[in-house]
């Protein structure tokens, strides 16, 4: 299927490639973030202090507190993964629904879900950090000229992918990696950049999939009753009385470059249909931006976890059973320390004597929390995460009033599930073009096999 000889330089592409993943570094910086409160990692931001930048949690800790979280984005994320699960069909395919599954999870937190066909129906998820594509306007993608995918392989898998079973090219793509070729970082992030590999067994290479315009011909037969498609040159192979128009085609080709910008292998796309294979949604990407479900409830987070610190810090710091005792009325014969445990007996007797006519005596101090309303707000907080997100309690399956009847039970449920059909539908037209391409994939697959024995042409 591929080229059966390594060299070609690829640079080009290699440095078109590179340009694509840095210009979309804002996307996994902003996944990164909402990745990390969703797993509880809520104290994650950097703040300016007077000693410098610092995250959130190390300034709370200087300040003598300790940053506590309630992480109510994770119950949120379940609760809309357990709806989609509902709506999961029994007899579906375990494998794709459980895959479905993880990549809803991965679009609530980043609005991003790439999943890749290969072209035997099979599918994988594809993280968005090893993904990159072109400039692009169009919510559906179409105007999408070049994508691919950054691959952390082992020698072993490289070769089985790229060697088209040819021995003297497998040799090529090991000489290709030889001794640190793979250890190269990368000069602007230092570590887990373009050129960083997730491993040290492990080989990067770049898929890399471009559109191009080619020049062809398109012939009608008459007599034959068949219209096709011809590369520029072997019209002049065509009988005169096929019918020829120039026109230019458009293909996407596949090169797999290596670090150093050879292309290990290049190909037209074998897919029905001449496409990619990859089947991807951003959400909403209006304006080239991207807004997960999770970025909208960051604030309401971070603000939540600010009260129940601030409370635990009151609380903490509130006087409770103090003991005011005058130095000068301590009884002869007794320490401070017999004065402690007899004053922790709820029978002990502890006599004294004024001196000097001194009125001063023991006093006990128990100081509630002063109540400044983070109550109040904690639970207006709550209810504005409800309300952001769209997810309520209903539809979180929590506990409803006994008075409410089942119709309006039910109505709850469904006004709750619009608030997030515009997620859920997004979503599915992602699985229904993926869809599309399995279908396809397989349907080509069966087609070959049913020829390879003979089904075809007699």
């Amino acid at each position: 299927m591929g080229s059966q000889s390594v060299g070609t330089d690829g640079r080009a592409y290699l440095a078109e490639a590179e340009s694509a993943w840095r210009r979309i570094a804002f996307l996994r910086v902003k996944r990164d973030r909402c990745k990390n409160y969703a797993y509880g990692n809520q104290w994650c931001d950097y703040v300016t202090t007077n000693s410098g930048a610092t995250t959130e949690y190390d300034a709370i800790k200087a300040k003598g507190k300790e940053p506590l979280s309630n992480n109510m984005i994770r119950q949120l994320v379940k609760s809309v993964i357990g709806r989609f699960r509902e709506s999961l069909s029994a007899g579906g395919d375990v494998v794709r629904d459980e895959l479905d599954c993880r990549a809803l999870e991965e679009f609530l937190i980043s609005g991003c879900c790439f999943q890749r066909v290969e072209m035997d129906g099979s599918v994988s998820n594809v993280s968005p950090a090893m993904m990159f594509f072109s400039d692009m306007d169009d919510p559906l993608g179409r105007d999408c000229c070049m994508i691919g995918q950054i691959h952390d392989l082992t020698i072993d898998a490289l070769v089985a992918r790229l060697a088209d079973g040819c021995r003297a090219k497998a040799l090529e793509i090991c000489r290709e990696y030889g001794a640190g070729s793979f250890v190269r970082q990368s000069p602007v992030s230092g570590g887990n950049g373009f050129y960083d590999s997730s491993g040290s067994d492990k080989m990067r290479v770049f898929e890399i999939w471009s559109l191009e315009s080619r020049e062809c011909y398109e012939c009608h037969d008459r007599e034959a009753g068949r219209w096709f498609v011809v590369p520029r040159g072997k019209e002049k192979d065509l009988p005169d009385s096929v019918e020829k128009r120039w026109t230019l085609c458009r293909v996407w080709r596949c090169r797999w470059v290596s670090l150093q910008g050879r292309v290990l292998s290049q190909y037209d796309s074998p897919y029905p249909g001449g496409t990619h294979p990859f089947a991807f949604k951003l959400y909403p990407f209006i304006d080239g931006e991207v807004h997960s479900l999770v970025e909208d409830v960051i604030d309401q987070q971070k603000y939540v976890n600010r009260l129940i610190t601030l409370v635990d810090h009151i609380m903490g710091a509130s006087a409770k059973g103090v003991l005011l005792f005058p130095d000068n009325l301590l009884p002869e014969g007794f320490t401070w320390n017999d004065l402690r445990n007899a004053w922790a007996q709820p029978d002990a007797v502890i006599p004294y004597h004024p001196r000097n006519n001194c009125s001063d005596r023991p006093q006990q101090v128990a100081a509630n929390a002063t109540n400044i309303g983070a109550y109040e707000m904690l639970n207006l907080q709550m209810k504005l995460f409800e309300q952001i997100s769209g997810v309520s309690g209903v539809l979180q399956g929590q506990s409803v009033s006994a008075s409410t009847g089942l119709q309006l039970y039910e109505s709850q449920v469904r006004n709750a599930t619009i608030a997030i059909s515009d997620i859920l539908e997004s979503f599915n037209s992602f699985r229904r073009q993926r869809d599309e391409k399995v279908k396809a994939a397989q349907a080509a697959l069966g087609y070959s096999r049913y020829a390879a024995v003979g089904g075809v042409g007699g």
